[in-house]
């Protein structure tokens, strides 16, 4: 089984790649605001759908899928009544089309697939999968970037989002790095004086090691938001990989 990583950007912030992309996926959509006019060069891929979801604009939605050559519509970001999800999908369902809702919002019955965000601080990520497959059948990754520090004792468990800039001056304080072969990511041993501090982080490698697990368990299609998550250079890694499923293997 292959894996199929689906470039997810504004329309405008498509970067251009020397090695190319078969999967794309446009943010430019939301219910709260009426839908853009396409561009005429991004047609067909994945439509991923901000605001409240609203069964009353679905079958705008299935039209506005077809008009673009869109064959799968991501959504569930915001609170929403579960009849309206559950009208919402199976609008589209019977227009011939794949829906894939986020995790906090699915619900049985509601005949999607998941999506499931890979960066967790605890537990082990392959239960995590192992888990949401068995719950919910078919599993779309969200492929976030990792990047907290947490400072000891952490008694709630919750680390503090860092950006690239942090990221980088605590590399270069670490006493170690080793990869978690729980949590799939790197992390970073900080000392300051009496201070103990984690840093849990992705790179493309880690990533890479994230798509082979879940290969394993029988999930193929996973998203990567750029340029806010992952930067054009990762992105040519990753492309590769895809090209040569060896890497992945």
């Amino acid at each position: 089984m292959s894996f199929s990583f689906i470039l997810a950007s504004s329309e405008g912030q498509f970067p251009h790649l020397s090695c190319g992309w078969k999967h794309f996926a446009t943010l430019a959509y939301s219910m709260d605001r009426p839908f853009p006019a396409p561009r005429a060069a991004l047609r067909g891929g994945c439509m991923i759908l901000g605001g409240q979801i609203r069964s009353a604009r679905a079958a705008e939605t299935a039209n506005e899928c077809r008009r673009r050559g869109i064959d799968t519509v991501v959504c569930g970001f915001s609170p929403c009544p579960g009849l309206e999800l559950l009208r919402f999908c199976d609008v589209l369902r019977r227009r011939g089309l794949r829906c894939v809702v986020a995790e906090q919002l699915w619900q049985e019955g509601c005949g999607a697939a998941v999506l499931l965000s890979t960066a967790i601080s605890g537990g082990t990520l392959q239960q995590r999968l192992e888990e949401a497959a068995a719950r919910c059948g078919e599993v779309y990754l969200d492929l976030e970037r990792t990047r907290q520090v947490f400072s000891l004792p952490c008694p709630d468990g919750t680390g503090k989002p860092i950006d690239r800039e942090e990221l980088a001056h605590l590399s270069r304080e670490a006493e170690s790095c080793f990869f978690s072969p729980d949590l799939q990511c790197k992390v970073l041993v900080v000392r300051r004086e009496a201070s103990l501090r984690f840093v849990l982080y992705d790179d493309a490698e880690t990533l890479l090691r994230k798509t082979r697990l879940a290969q394993q368990l029988g999930i193929s299609r996973g998203f990567l938001l750029v340029p806010q998550e992952w930067s054009p250079e990762e992105v040519e890694t990753l492309a590769t990989a895809e090209k040569n499923p060896a890497i992945l293997g």
